[in-house]
């Protein structure tokens, strides 16, 4: 007999909730404050598409165990959105409201995956925990530039592009590791 995978459920609460970061963010889209978030949008709309994707695949195996991490991760990601209208420092590359919700995704990211490694198997473990150690480094970068952009008028001027820009090729890459591993378990 050949085994199924778990396929995951019908349009339900997930989808919902994850439909209103959507809706939110449709909704300011007119209003982004600078050119250069426009630039960031298409990253941050493929990094909800891949949580919805899988808080989905989760909820086959977890039974609605997560779904506090879904609501928190549309709230962050409703956050985002919003922070996207606000306006933009002298000198930074975002608004603050937009790196502190971008830094948000990375902590909910390792929050999400703790909450996983203590009911999954050894490989499923292995899988989280090597993500989880790559996330670290994103959320104290983040951390550091929210910082400096509350606290510092006078930091360095490749401070900012250099954290911003190495969050995005990170993000992306850690996206486009999480699609490979997920295709891969299919």
């Amino acid at each position: 007999m050949i085994q199924r995978r778990p396929q995951p459920p019908a349009l339900g609460l997930v989808d919902v909730i994850y439909v209103t970061p959507w809706v939110i963010g449709a909704l300011v889209l007119h209003d982004v404050a600078n050119t250069l978030t426009l630039a960031f949008i298409p990253l941050f709309v493929a990094s909800w598409w891949q949580d919805w994707q899988s808080a989905r695949a989760a909820t086959s195996y977890f039974s609605g165990e997560l779904v506090g991490f879904d609501a928190l991760t549309a709230g962050n990601y409703i956050a985002l959105a919003d922070g996207w209208s606000r306006p933009v420092p002298d000198g930074a590359w975002l608004s603050t409201p937009t790196l502190i919700s971008w830094t948000g995704v990375f902590a909910i990211y390792i929050s999400w995956n703790l909450a996983v490694i203590r009911k999954a198997d050894p490989p499923t473990r292995r899988a989280f925990l090597r993500f989880t150690i790559a996330e670290l480094p994103l959320l104290a970068i983040g951390c550091t530039l929210v910082a400096l952009q509350l606290g510092f008028d006078d930091e360095p001027g490749w401070v900012h592009p250099a954290g911003v820009g190495t969050l995005a090729l990170a993000h992306a890459a850690l996206l486009v590791f999480w699609r490979l591993m997920s295709q891969k378990e299919q």
